[in-house]
């Protein structure tokens, strides 16, 4: 897998998902807090994190080693059905909309006047990838991505936090695609993730995912700052600023492709 395809991999999967069956190992020998499931954590989470339709407005900065780019973003989701994302680079003017579902990937750029329409089978595909609508809602939510079965994580209780760390024995024996080195650190006071790492040994590259300055909302509680960095071939840092954060009742997600637009 080249570097570039590691990076944008990493990226989506840097935060929380809720996933796998309801047993787990106990963690062992606390250290400040109590002793409880992988099942009992994840639930935990789950309750923080659950949500129908969210809209906000995201900043953006991305930088390289050569270039730096600031833009803002719109966002609307519905939870595991929809994300839509307007991207307006300056001035308020939209530049690119795009559309995720479960099945498919939609995206106009009206500086090219182009379009893209296309499965999500077929874009990971075209991509060389293998990402889920799953792993993208959390990447823009905090989640936590569950790369492996749930008994592949061993949960350690430290002095004030919680850790799930892929354990090296088992990612060996796993089927899992890309075999990553997975550390998530969560705060049970809020019960959310506050700091992930994923690793790749054989080709020296690392991700790390910080998340801060959290919300309470109706029902949720969210980072507003989630702050990116990689290491490797390529050195990527993506800082993302949260605000307008709202959950709504309902919400639409409007997409009509311009008759004179071509498809890429």
């Amino acid at each position: 897998m080249r570097s570039s395809q590691f990076v944008v991999l990493s990226f989506f999967v840097l935060s929380l998902a809720i996933a796998g069956c309801k047993t787990g190992q106990m963690a062992t020998k606390p250290s400040g807090l109590p002793s409880i499931t992988t099942a009992q954590l994840l639930d935990s989470v789950s309750a923080k994190s659950s949500y129908t339709f969210l809209s906000a407005k995201l900043a953006v900065n991305h930088s390289t080693a050569n270039k730096t780019q600031s833009f803002g973003v719109r966002a609307r989701l519905k939870k595991d059905s929809v994300i839509w994302l307007s991207i307006t680079p300056g001035l308020g003017i939209e530049v690119v909309r795009v559309v995720i579902t479960p099945d498919s990937i939609k995206m106009i750029n009206r500086i090219e006047q182009k379009y893209f329409v296309e499965s999500f089978d077929k874009t990971n595909e075209l991509l060389q990838m293998e990402i889920s609508f799953e792993v993208l809602q959390s990447a823009l939510t905090g989640e936590f991505v569950s790369l492996y079965d749930q008994d592949v994580y061993l949960l350690k209780p430290l002095v004030d936090l919680y850790t799930l760390e892929a354990e090296s024995s088992k990612i060996a024996a796993s089927d899992a695609p890309l075999k990553l080195e997975q550390r998530t650190e969560i705060d049970p006071s809020i019960w959310r993730v506050t700091r992930s790492i994923l690793r790749n040994p054989p080709r020296n590259e690392q991700i790390l995912a910080e998340y801060n300055d959290f919300q309470q909302l109706e029902t949720l509680i969210f980072p507003t700052t989630m702050r990116f960095r990689t290491q490797g071939k390529e050195n990527i840092a993506v800082d993302l600023k949260w605000s307008k954060i709202e959950e709504k009742l309902t919400l639409r997600f409007p997409f009509n492709i311009p008759s004179k637009y071509a498809p890429y």
